[in-house]
């Protein structure tokens, strides 16, 4: 005899949150984020079945491997970490130079971290502002100490990051380069553990927007920073060269 009662999806559990979570399939105007990779999050993918936690995973970062070997790190493992070491609210990640506050891929040994969608970073690509292939560089291509400009966006970085390369016409771009950095909607989901980092309706989930706000400050502090200390390497070599100069002008007269 056929029962009245609506048949229930099956649900599964994940070491990263408390509760049961069931399939879901995201559409692009639900505007949600991945709790686990903190990107935009459509199609398949996984949903806490609690109705007040918005806790969800892309499919593919549900079924992360626990640890992975990768070329930038080459003398480690690296094990899934489902939030910052140390109880931190955030970590850096070692390829891009951003902050990420979900999953992490990381070297306990060495004090190395990178997002779960860095680590899948194409190890070729092709990029509409340039004719050639890029290949994918863990480290910028000049000696230690000089400053790599991205060919993209002009900005400086530091010469220990991630890029894509062409060789033939020593141009390159970093991870990110020209991603509109726009201002973001109100989403569900991010990170949450049990019934926390939803939205219900007492701005629970408000402090998901406003911890990506101060992300997004502290990168461009960040960046800032970095610049200061390059304009000031640059300008204590100006200087040594200027006083060696002068000591040579010296010894000549």
């Amino acid at each position: 005899m056929a029962s009245g009662k609506p048949a229930t999806r099956p649900s599964v559990r994940h070491p990263s949150h408390n509760h049961p979570l069931r399939g879901h399939k995201a559409q692009v105007e639900d505007e949600i984020i991945c709790s686990g990779c903190d990107l935009d999050l459509i199609g398949a993918s996984f949903k806490c079945t609690k109705s007040e936690c918005d806790y969800f995973l892309h499919k593919t970062c549900f079924e992360l491997p626990r640890e992975i070997r990768h070329k930038s790190h080459a003398d480690h493992p690296l094990t899934l970490l489902y939030s910052p070491q140390n109880n931190q609210s955030t970590y850096t990640c070692d390829a891009c130079g951003e902050y990420g506050s979900g999953f992490t891929y990381n070297c306990s040994i060495c004090h190395y971290d990178v997002h779960v969608g860095c680590v899948s970073m194409p190890e070729t690509m092709k990029h509409d502002e340039h004719a050639h292939t890029l290949v994918l560089l863990y480290s910028a291509p000049c000696p230690k100490g000089h400053i790599f400009t991205c060919d993209v966006c002009q900005e400086t970085m530091p010469d220990n990051l991630w890029l894509h390369y062409c060789q033939k016409c020593d141009y390159g771009a970093h991870l990110h380069a020209c991603v509109a950095e726009e201002e973001e909607k109100p989403k569900k989901g991010g990170r949450g553990r049990g019934g926390e980092g939803g939205s219900n309706g007492n701005g629970v989930n408000g402090g998901r927007s406003s911890a990506n706000s101060e992300l997004a400050a502290m990168l461009k502090a960040q960046r800032e920073m970095e610049q200061m200390q390059i304009a000031l390497h640059l300008e204590m070599q100006r200087a040594m060269i200027d006083k060696k100069s002068r000591k040579h002008m010296l010894k000549m007269i």
